[in-house]
């Protein structure tokens, strides 16, 4: 059994606000914590990440933008960033001016941020419950289901990701999370590549995410 990817679990509904669409390169940041927030962001295609570094100079990562979502919600209320914004692949994202959104419009971003705190609770759930080897594993799944995956030919996903991306989701290190992926790919259940890591064995890495 293979994990199959959902774009995202919002409703991909219609959003007239007048916006400029953007296009961005693999690993490009769109905006770094005290940049003056002028946009709010809504995602087209691709995958976002929103990261935070601690005060020891650690990446750590907040939360995953989906195709659907939007972002950027400094723009409506303090009028600075607060947090850090990069593209995990290719990206196409739409910019709205703040003073564009009427009120109809605030719906649709209230929807797509409570459905990205549902999900944020789960991924702090994710944080705090189970050694890292089952972290790692529960990771690497989720990541499976947003654009960073691919299938190749023999059906398998492929996720396009780092040890060191890995690690800031998972609130560890690189040198850690290396010694894990080791023996996941030992146990038969990945295999790894040049920044990529295959899924072998859904069901036996959802055991291990599980602590079995």
């Amino acid at each position: 059994m293979h994990v199959r990817r959902n774009a995202s679990t919002l409703e991909r509904t219609a959003f007239d606000a007048p916006s400029q669409t953007l296009n961005y390169r693999r690993r490009q940041t769109l905006y770094l914590d005290g940049d003056p927030a002028r946009s709010v962001y809504r995602v087209r295609d691709g995958l976002i990440r929103i990261t935070r570094t601690t005060p020891e100079g650690r990446t750590l990562t907040v939360r995953h933008v989906l195709p659907g979502d939007f972002f950027g919600e400094d723009a409506l209320m303090t009028g600075e960033r607060g947090e850090i914004a990069e593209t995990l692949t290719l990206a196409s994202i739409d910019a709205i001016d703040p003073e564009r959104i009427e009120a109809g419009h605030l719906m649709h971003i209230t929807r797509s941020l409570s459905d990205q705190m549902r999900r944020l609770m789960d991924y702090e759930y994710h944080l705090q419950t189970g050694d890292l080897r089952a972290r790692v594993a529960r990771y690497l799944l989720s990541l499976a289901q947003t654009p960073l995956a691919r299938a190749d030919d023999d059906g398998h996903l492929v996720v396009a990701a780092t040890h060191e991306l890995v690690a800031e989701g998972t609130a560890s290190t690189r040198e850690s999370v290396s010694k894990i992926i080791t023996e996941l790919r030992t146990a038969g259940l990945i295999r790894t590549g040049y920044r990529s890591i295959v899924l072998l064995d859904d069901e036996g890495l959802s055991e291990v995410a599980e602590g079995s």
